[in-house]
């Protein structure tokens, strides 16, 4: 019974260290000056999908208009990640063994300024990348690359976003008066 249990166990590991799996990635993260940014916190989306790998899909465009709101992030968050002394950011997506010959997905990350997308007065995305499976086997990773040279977007106050839709509203009720 021992050895049947130890072949057992030794099957399924084995099965679920090669199981397909997917990673992501991205490198020198720095501030205005230079600097690696340490302890910044950057979140995967997913745009396109081949199957419902478990991750909502959404848009560039839908997740920054979230953030110009202060919408809510969390139900598009596919993974996420904190930069380490270097300014990078790697590793997994939880995604292992969900994928199969020529399943694909494709994705975007945003980073924020601090630890957390609450605290942020700036953020970077990424452009989208993809990755593609032609077995059941092996790991596969979004690598978005160095982020030495891209741009920081202020995050808008959430009041500043209030009082402009406070504005629009009035000045479309002065307009039909």
């Amino acid at each position: 019974m021992k050895k049947f249990a130890l072949l057992f166990s030794a099957v399924a590991f084995s099965t679920v260290a090669s199981a397909a799996s997917l990673n992501w990635s991205m490198n020198k993260i720095v501030d205005e000056n230079g600097a690696a940014m340490v302890g910044v916190t950057a979140y995967l989306f997913i745009t396109e999908q081949s199957s419902d790998f478990g991750a909502k899909v959404t848009t560039v465009d839908e997740i920054k208009s979230l953030i110009t709101s202060g919408g809510d992030l969390s139900e598009y968050i596919a993974a996420s990640g904190t930069s380490n002394a270097a300014g990078g950011i790697s590793g997994n997506t939880g995604y292992y063994g969900s994928f199969g010959a020529g399943d694909s997905l494709t994705g975007f990350a945003v980073v924020f300024d601090a630890a957390t997308y609450g605290e942020a007065q700036h953020y970077i995305v990424t452009a989208e990348k993809s990755a593609s499976w032609t077995s059941p086997t092996g790991a596969k990773a979004l690598a978005f690359g160095s982020l030495q040279n891209s741009t920081w977007v202020s995050v808008p106050e959430p009041a500043t976003a209030a009082l402009a839709l406070l504005g629009l509203g009035l000045m479309i009720k002065r307009r039909k008066a």
